[in-house]
C-alpha cells in the first residue's frame, strides 16, 4: 500500500468516527476512549484514555505489523472541516446528564418558599392550568404527587395532604433536588420565604350576631367577614380562629361557609379553635368580590360569665394554617398575589343570673353582705364568687365604694343597688366582671 498523505481531502472524507466510552476524571478533565477507523486506507489506530488534543496516528506495516512512522492528523484542512467531531463526547455527556439541577420544595407551586399556605400554591397551579397565568415558576415544585406531569391531580393531592398534614414526596418540607427523573424543569432555585405581604386594605373580622352575649349555656353565632378593596377579587383564603376553651365551647358541626358556597371548603376544629381553607372556584369562574363577604360562620356555647375574646390566629401544630389570602386584580388577565390581611377580633359576653349586692350569695341583702365584701377586699377572708353581685354600684369594678354604697342603702336611705335587684337576673351592663357561681339563682 502506498504512503498516506493526511493532508489529502480524500483522507478526511473517508474518516468514520465512533465514540465507544465516555467518563469523567475529577483531576484530569474529560477523557475518552475512541477509535478512528481508517480501514478503507488499510490503517487502524486506537488509543485509550488519552486527551483529545494529543491524537497521533501511525501507518501499520502490513508485512511486519509494526508502526513505521507516526503521522499527526492535525492538518489545518482536516481540523477545520471536522472540528465538530471533537464536541461529540461533550454533547453526549450533556444529553445524559440531569435536565435540571435546581433545588426546590415539593408543593411550593407559587415559588415563595412557603408550603404552610398550601392553598395559595394550589390556586397558583389552578391558574396555570385554567387561566394561562405564569403563576408556576418551578414545574417540579408544582408536581405535588411527583408523577412527572402537572394536572388537577396535583391540586387535589396538595390540598388533601395539607389537610391531613401528610408529607409530600421529597424534597419536602425543605429544599432539595428532584430525586425523580422526568421531563419537568425548574426555572429558579429554591427561594427563601420572607413572609406574607401585609395589605391592610383586606380586612378579616369576627362579627358576633345579635350582640354576641347571653347567659351561661346559651348559644352565640359569629360570622367571619372579609372586606375586599374595590380593585381586587379573592381566589383563596385560609385562617385560624382561636378562643379560650374554659370560657367558650366551639360547636364543630356548626362551622359552615357563607352565602357563596365554595368549590373547596375545609374546616377543622382544634382544642383552642378551628381553621378554614377555601377556594371559591377551582376553575376561576367565581371569586369573592369587592365589598363585605361573609366567608364562614360558627357557633359557641357560653361556659362562664364575663367577656371572652374570639380572634384570628396562626393555627400551628398538626394542621398549621396561616392567616393569608390569594387575590388578583380585577383587570383582565391578572394573576394572583398572596397577602396577609388585617384582622379584628371580637368578644362574646356571658351573663349569669345573680342579685346585685348579695355578695355572700345567701339569697338576702343585709349587713352580712357588707362585712363579707370588706373581708374579700382587705382581709382575703370573705367568700365572693360572683364579682357582678359584689359590684354593688355597677361601675364595673369591686372596691371600697361598693361597701359604702351598700351601707348607705341599708342605713341612710341611699339608693338601692341597680338591676338585677331585688330578684335574680343577668347583668345589663357590659364590663369585664363575671359571675363564677351564684347558687340562689337557677
Amino acid at each position: 500500500m502506498g504512503a498516506v498523505n493526511p493532508d489529502d481531502e480524500q483522507f478526511g472524507e473517508r474518516i468514520r468516527y465512533r465514540t465507544n466510552k465516555v467518563r469523567f476524571g475529577v483531576s484530569s478533565g474529560w477523557w475518552i476512549e475512541d477509535r478512528l477507523d481508517l480501514r478503507p486506507l488499510g490503517i487502524e489506530w486506537r488509543t485509550a484514555h488519552r486527551r483529545l488534543c494529543a491524537h497521533k496516528i501511525g501507518a501499520r506495516n502490513e508485512s511486519e505489523g509494526t508502526m513505521q512512522r507516526p503521522m499527526t492528523i492535525f492538518s489545518a484542512r482536516l481540523v477545520t472541516r471536522y472540528a465538530y467531531l471533537w464536541l461529540l463526547p461533550l454533547l453526549l455527556v450533556l444529553l445524559t446528564s440531569s435536565v435540571s439541577a435546581q433545588t426546590f420544595i415539593r408543593g411550593d407551586a407559587n415559588g415563595d418558599g412557603d408550603v404552610d399556605f398550601y392553598l395559595g400554591d394550589s390556586v397558583a397551579l389552578l391558574e396555570h392550568l385554567f387561566s394561562g397565568c405564569a403563576s408556576v415558576v418551578c414545574d417540579d415544585a408544582a408536581d405535588a404527587n411527583d408523577d412527572g406531569s402537572l394536572s388537577t391531580a396535583d391540586v387535589i393531592f396538595n390540598l388533601t395532604s395539607g389537610m391531613s398534614s401528610t408529607a409530600l414526596p421529597g424534597p419536602y418540607p425543605g429544599c432539595g433536588p428532584d430525586p425523580t427523573v422526568d421531563s419537568l424543569v425548574c426555572a429558579v432555585s429554591c427561594p427563601t420565604f420572607t413572609g406574607y405581604t401585609p395589605n391592610p386594605a383586606f380586612l378579616l373580622e369576627v362579627a358576633p350576631v345579635a350582640g354576641g352575649s347571653g347567659t351561661i349555656g346559651s348559644i352565640v353565632t359569629v360570622e367571619i367577614k372579609l372586606t375586599i378593596p374595590t380593585t381586587f377579587d379573592v381566589t383563596g383564603l385560609s385562617f385560624g380562629v382561636c378562643h379560650d376553651p374554659t370560657k367558650l365551647q366551639l360547636l364543630p358541626a356548626t362551622i359552615t361557609s357563607g352565602a357563596l358556597v365554595p368549590d373547596f371548603f375545609s374546616a377543622q376544629n382544634h382544642p383552642t379553635g378551628f381553621n378554614v381553607n377555601l377556594i371559591p372556584s377551582l376553575t376561576g369562574s367565581s371569586t369573592y368580590s369587592s365589598g363585605v363577604n361573609v366567608v364562614a360562620e360558627a357557633q359557641y356555647q357560653i361556659l362562664a360569665s364575663g367577656t371572652h375574646t374570639v380572634g384570628f390566629c396562626f393555627m400551628t401544630g398538626s394542621m398549621p394554617v396561616p392567616v393569608a389570602l390569594s387575590a388578583r386584580s380585577t383587570g383582565s388577565g391578572s394573576c394572583h398575589v398572596v397577602f396577609a390581611p388585617s384582622t379584628v377580633a371580637s368578644t362574646i359576653v356571658g351573663f349569669s343570673d345573680f342579685i346585685r349586692g348579695d355578695t355572700n350569695a345567701d339569697g338576702t341583702c343585709d349587713l352580712a353582705d357588707a362585712v363579707n365584701l370588706l373581708g374579700c377586699i382587705f382581709l382575703s377572708s370573705g367568700t365572693c364568687n360572683c364579682d357582678d353581685a359584689s359590684d354593688v354600684n355597677d361601675d364595673g369594678t369591686v372596691n371600697i365604694g361598693d361597701v359604702i354604697y351598700k351601707l348607705s342603702f341599708l342605713f341612710t336611705g341611699g339608693s338601692p343597688p341597680p338591676s338585677p335587684y331585688p330578684g335574680c337576673g343577668p347583668d345589663p351592663t357590659l364590663d369585664s366582671l363575671g359571675c363564677a357561681s351564684f347558687p340562689p339563682c337557677p
